[in-house]
C-alpha cells in the first residue's frame, strides 16, 4: 500500500470516528446545560461518575468543537458547545493572578490550581480556533489575558 492511500484510509477513519462517536457522545452526554462547560468524567456509557470538572478539558473540547465546525461541517451545535466551555473558562475558571486553575466544581468554584500550563494553552488554542470559526476576533485578542508563565 503506498502511504498516500495509507494515510487517506486512517484520515477517513479518524473522522469517521469524530463525527459518528465522539461528538454526539460528548454532546449528548457532556454538555453541562445548566452551568455551561463540559463534564469531564463520563463512564463508556455517559453516565456522569464525578462533577467535578477539568479547566484545560473545558479547553480542549473548546477547541475541538471549533476544530470541527471549521474543517468538517458546520453545526451550530458544535460551535455552541465550543462557545460554552470558553464562557466557562472566562466566568469561572481565571484566578487573580492571570492563571487559570485545573480543576472546578460543576458551579465553577476553584478547586485546585497547578504549577504547569495545561489549562492556559487548552484555553488559547480554543480560544484562538473559536475566533477563526466565528469570525470575532476578540477571542483571538483575548489570549494575552491569559499567564503562561509557570506559577512557583
Amino acid at each position: 500500500m503506498d502511504i498516500t492511500k495509507y494515510l487517506d484510509t486512517w484520515a477517513a477513519a479518524y473522522r469517521n470516528d469524530l463525527i459518528e462517536n465522539i461528538m454526539p457522545f460528548w454532546m449528548k452526554f457532556g454538555l453541562d446545560r445548566k452551568h455551561g462547560g463540559i463534564y469531564t468524567c463520563l463512564d463508556r456509557d455517559g453516565k456522569l461518575m464525578d462533577s467535578t470538572k477539568s479547566v484545560w478539558f473545558q479547553g480542549r473540547f473548546g477547541f475541538i468543537a471549533s476544530y470541527a465546525y471549521n474543517h468538517i461541517e458546520k453545526k451550530q451545535e458544535w460551535l455552541a458547545a465550543s462557545k460554552s466551555c470558553i464562557d466557562f473558562i472566562e466566568t469561572h475558571c481565571t484566578d487573580i493572578d492571570g492563571h487559570l486553575f485545573f480543576e472546578v466544581t460543576e458551579e465553577g468554584i476553584p478547586l485546585r490550581k497547578r504549577r504547569y500550563v495545561f489549562s492556559e494553552c487548552f484555553a488559547a488554542i480554543a480560544m484562538s480556533e473559536y475566533a477563526i470559526a466565528s469570525g470575532d476576533k476578540s477571542y483571538a485578542r483575548g489570549l494575552s489575558s491569559f499567564s503562561l508563565h509557570p506559577v512557583f
